[in-house]
């Protein structure tokens, strides 16, 4: 906001050598000096406003809401029930939870893989064990980021996701990637479990 300030200032000393210059060529009739001094306030001044629309159009940008969320208002929320509970089983991060089809599933704590300006990629590296003697069936589509703070999911961007059988006593390690907009704390989310801090 401190530059913007000083983009209005700068632009409005321009346009006091603009005064300035048609002054010096039309009272004074001094016409090199007036074309000189008009001509390179009104340049100067074109481009402080440009820096100044760039700079308004950055911070407006910064501080508009995450563009993947919106409010629906007239949703059946209202109805909240009291009675809710939450079916998530807590884990903690690294720890290993037992699905209902004897699969182990681990789950370690998201990482920053890379910053942006308006939100950051996370990745996740998930293990999927096979100790029973079926096959399983895994999709990392299937795993979630959630942001407690902000009450919304990650959109997850992995290129090449994993969707397919696991054969018995195989373990197959995944890393997925999740665009995310705010700060976090973050839970992560598969089947009926939720690995925390």
């Amino acid at each position: 906001m401190n530059l913007l300030l000083i983009l209005v200032g700068l632009f409005l000393l321009t346009f006091i050598g603009m005064v300035i210059g048609i002054v010096l060529l039309i009272i004074r009739k001094e016409k090199w000096a007036g074309i000189i001094v008009a001509g390179l306030s009104i340049g100067i001044g074109f481009y402080i406003l440009l820096a100044g629309l760039n700079l308004a159009t950055i911070n407006l940008l910064q501080n508009s809401s995450n563009p993947s969320t919106f409010s629906d208002f007239g949703s059946s929320s209202n109805n909240y029930d009291d009675e809710f509970t939450d079916d998530y089983i807590n884990v903690k991060y690294g720890e290993t939870a037992t699905l209902d089809d004897e699969s182990l599933i681990t789950i370690n704590k998201p990482t920053v893989s890379r910053e942006e300006t308006d939100y950051d990629i996370y990745e996740v590296k998930v293990k999927v064990e096979n100790p029973s003697t079926d096959d399983i069936s895994f999709s990392s589509e299937d795993v979630y980021i959630y942001d407690q703070a902000d009450d919304d999911y990650g959109d997850e961007i992995t290129e090449k996701a994993f969707s397919g059988t696991i054969k018995p006593g195989e373990t197959k390690e995944v890393t997925i990637f999740f665009r995310v907009y705010n700060f976090g704390p973050y839970e992560v989310e598969y089947d009926n479990y939720n690995w925390t801090e």
